[in-house]
């Protein structure tokens, strides 16, 4: 690994990191939408239903734990920042080995998350029927899927971001051939695209596992001094990093599950006024979530630019960590809603050839397409909180914006329909930006406080 002083903020360098993470993190819901747009060339809409909501109910569990990815990250920048080699990998074994007991312990409680899901979710007894055959056969995935949640966030801590993008390239290459064979050649319908979505998962894993081997490898190799031994071994179960760590993801914890508290809610209103709204929305959530996705690939730089300057104990490569990948956010968005704006309608074709559901989803496609400027400020904030591991806030923040959108979402519909769910959705976005912009100079000062 390179000395910080080869890593010096300026736009090119948040660029050389950004577009790979954007390119990796649009591809994460690929699988969702293959899947999606795998059941949407069958005759009915209840098999895209039952994708939608088995993929929701896998997106509020594994998601919950998405944390992984961002705590790894926000540790694994500072310590880059720092140069300390230890703490660089042992933040990887340690987040591994919670995502391993997480994920067995999700394996093990099947049965009774599936039984509370499907109770929380309001579907027609066909779509909930094929959802569950779709959850019972993903959720085998969880210790891979948690996994690889946490080489996404050490390949991005590490600055390795190209190595983050090969890996889901790989894993598309996989799931979308597959899901398409044994969807709908072999006719295996809801089965064979979850099939699909289980063996790409396993597959990145292992791949993942590889390459963290030969870079710890090479580092053994190098003059750093780092050296894989008892010393290393006290440093990675160390009480006070330990401690450090369950209070980052306690409180990501908290606040990932509120976010899918919230996408959860905005599915199930949909699902509640009929399939083919709930077929409509899975549609265009699919676009939000490509959408998302991108911004959070300069939210992701950012994380890394401010974890690495708080490492270093710079604070004007922290100051220029947030004006250059503010401003490359905002350009970033624009151009989201330009390809919106020209292809909205063509995605939408792509996802479902069902008229009923491509005429209904151009109606509620404007709110699709203005989303990355109403979500930009949230998602460049997101990333600085997490690269200064200000969770704290973060978890409170993000309650106060949930107790809003609750209030919108349950009064809004009932005078706008669909139209109200969707502006609900954009207060939440607004709300969880001003929050947090409200807090943004603390982190400042305690930058201030440490040098």
């Amino acid at each position: 690994m390179k000395d910080i002083k080869n890593f010096e903020i300026s736009y090119k360098r948040v660029l050389y990191l950004a577009w790979p993470i954007v390119l990796a993190n649009i591809s994460i819901p690929l699988i969702g939408a293959t899947n999606v747009a795998v059941m949407g060339r069958l005759e009915s809409p209840i098999y895209i239903g039952a994708v939608a909501l088995g993929v929701l109910v896998l997106q509020c569990i594994y998601w919950s734990f998405a944390f992984l990815k961002k705590g790894t990250t926000g540790v694994t920048s500072q310590a880059f920042g720092n140069q300390d080699h230890v703490g660089i990998f042992s933040a990887l074994i340690r987040s591994l080995i919670i995502a391993s007991v997480l994920g067995l312990i999700v394996t093990l409680l099947q049965q009774p998350i599936e039984y509370i899901a499907f109770q929380v979710i309001d579907g027609s007894a066909e779509v909930e029927e094929l959802a569950k055959v779709y959850f019972r056969i993903r959720i085998w995935g969880s210790i891979a899927t948690m996994s690889n949640y946490v080489f996404l966030g050490w390949f991005y801590g590490i600055q390795k971001p190209k190595l983050a993008l090969v890996l889901r390239i790989l894993m598309n290459m996989l799931n979308i051939p597959l899901a398409i064979y044994l969807g709908l050649t072999l006719k295996m319908g809801v089965a064979g695209v979850a099939w699909a979505a289980f063996y790409s998962q396993h597959f990145v894993c292992v791949i993942s596992y590889i390459a963290a081997f030969f870079i710890l490898r090479d580092q053994v190799k190098n003059k750093s001094g780092f050296k894989f031994d008892k010393d290393f071994m006290k440093q990675i179960f160390s009480k006070v990093k330990l401690a450090h760590l369950y209070t980052i993801n306690s409180d990501l914890f908290f606040r990932t599950v509120l976010v899918f508290f919230a996408f959860s809610w905005f599915t199930s209103k949909g699902a509640s006024n009929s399939d083919l709204i709930l077929a409509t929305n899975s549609v265009l959530i699919n676009l939000f979530w490509f959408i998302s996705y991108a911004l959070d690939g300069f939210s992701n730089a950012a994380e890394t630019l401010v974890g690495q300057a708080i490492g270093a104990n710079r604070q004007n490569m922290y100051d220029k960590a947030l004006r250059v990948t503010t401003h490359m956010s905002i350009v970033f968005a624009f151009i989201c809603v330009l390809i919106f704006v020209i292809w909205g309608e063509y995605f939408i074709t792509t996802l479902t050839k069902l008229d009923t559901i491509q005429d209904l989803a151009k109606q509620y496609l404007p709110w699709v397409i203005f989303i990355p400027l109403v979500g930009v400020a949230c998602f460049e904030l997101d990333g600085i909180f997490f690269g200064a591991t200000q969770t704290r806030i973060m978890r409170d923040m993000m309650f106060v914006s949930f107790i809003v959108y609750s209030i919108a979402v349950y009064f809004l519909p009932k005078y706008l329909g669909n139209h109200g769910l969707w502006l609900a959705l954009y207060i939440f976005l607004i709300v969880r930006a001003i929050t947090l912009l409200i807090h943004l100079p603390k982190i400042k000062n305690k930058f201030n406080s440490s040098q």
